[in-house]
């Protein structure tokens, strides 16, 4: 591939992802905003949305890598930021900051939608443990281990 067409296949890749990155990061934003008004059904399709998301970014990241392998550089962040160093654009520089100030942005999102799933999730087994009277430790199965004559008191070494 000439060198301007792969500069040009490049700077449309990282254009496309930083669009991508800009939807995940309002879809993330629109999915705490789901969290946080107990919304299942809204969260649901939301979830959806951001792995169809995620799939086309994933192919984004994809064809980048072996633009950059094509142009003798490694995959990877590494490999995008030699490559955008030795073209020396200042577009594409700026662009290629921005997706990974952007990059940065939506990882945390994602991880406080994360943190807020799972303070949800240890709520609702409390509440469940007040309901039902039973501690975290009581599975299913652990009453059987109690009684003397139930079979899961016994190992299988000593049967």
């Amino acid at each position: 591939m000439e060198t301007q067409q792969l500069i040009k296949a490049f700077t449309a890749t990282v254009q496309a992802s930083l669009h991508g990155l800009e939807s995940l990061h309002s879809l993330l934003q629109t999915e705490q905003d789901a969290i946080l008004g107990k919304d299942p059904a809204r969260l649901e399709q939301l979830v959806k949305d951001k792995l169809e998301l995620l799939k086309q970014l994933e192919y984004g990241v994809q064809a980048r890598d072996r633009l950059q392998q094509a142009g003798g550089f490694s995959r990877g962040a590494d490999g995008g930021q030699q490559f955008v160093d030795r073209v020396g654009q200042d577009p594409l520089s700026e662009d290629w900051r921005r997706l990974g100030e952007l990059g940065s942005q939506v990882a945390e999102l994602n991880n406080q939608n994360g943190q807020l799933v799972m303070q949800g999730q240890q709520a609702a087994r409390s509440a469940l443990e007040i309901l039902t009277g039973r501690s975290r430790r009581d599975d299913t199965y652990s009453t059987l281990r109690r009684r003397g004559n139930a079979a899961a008191s016994y190992s299988l070494g000593k049967v």
